[in-house]
């Protein structure tokens, strides 16, 4: 039975390869003249030169084998490479939704850039709240752009003659339909007419331009 059922392993296949050549080379003109030049040595520089073949002979497969190790070495150092290129690329995209879900909770989809437009989009969320828009007035307004793509606009809102209910109702319809951001509440109550007045200031992030619209 054939000691490995057919399948040489790898040095077996060397050492085939290396006597094939070797037996190839003996047919040829050239290994008469190398024995010729062999038989004409003196009986020292004979054993020098097979003490040298054979330490070759024995060198290569080392050699090979040195190989083999360096170039799976480099191997895995490449296939490491890759896998940290692909956890990273996979860590960026996974921060990247995340930051897209946060962008979508914090940023309007569409900008203010004016106080008359800061008026309007307020108008529009009294107007749904059943509140009279003569009750608040926009102060001292401002807009810019945070980045290439966030825009940012803040106003202090004075208003005058609000119950508690149409204050509260204001600012919750403010930060859920607008996105805006309150701070620095001031307020103070009338104790005659029992309403409030004060002011509050308002920030608003969104990007920087509106989305198109499917035509």
């Amino acid at each position: 039975m054939d000691e490995f059922n057919g399948k040489l392993p790898l040095f077996k296949k060397i050492d085939h390869a290396i006597f094939d050549n070797i037996d190839k080379f003996k047919k040829t003109p050239n290994y008469t003249n190398l024995l010729d030049i062999y038989n004409g040595l003196e009986e020292d520089q004979q054993k020098a030169l097979k003490g040298g073949i054979i330490f070759f002979i024995f060198l290569l497969p080392t050699f090979l084998l040195a190989l083999v190790v360096w170039q799976n070495s480099s191997l895995k150092d490449e296939r490491e490479l890759r896998k940290q290129i692909i956890s990273k690329a996979n860590q960026i995209i996974g921060q990247k939704q995340s930051l897209d879900q946060v962008r979508f909770n914090i940023l309007s989809p569409n900008p203010i850039d004016s106080d008359s437009m800061m008026t309007s989009r307020l108008s529009g969320i009294l107007s749904s709240i059943g509140i009279e828009l003569s009750k608040i007035q926009i102060k001292e307004f401002n807009s810019l752009s945070v980045s290439t793509d966030i825009y940012k606009s803040e106003a202090n809102v004075g208003f005058n003659n609000l119950s508690t209910d149409e204050l509260m109702n204001i600012i919750t319809a403010m930060i859920q339909r607008e996105k805006f951001k309150i701070s620095e509440l001031d307020v103070t109550r009338n104790s005659s007419t029992n309403l409030l007045q004060g002011q509050f200031h308002a920030i608003h992030m969104s990007q920087a331009s509106a989305p198109e619209e499917d035509l």
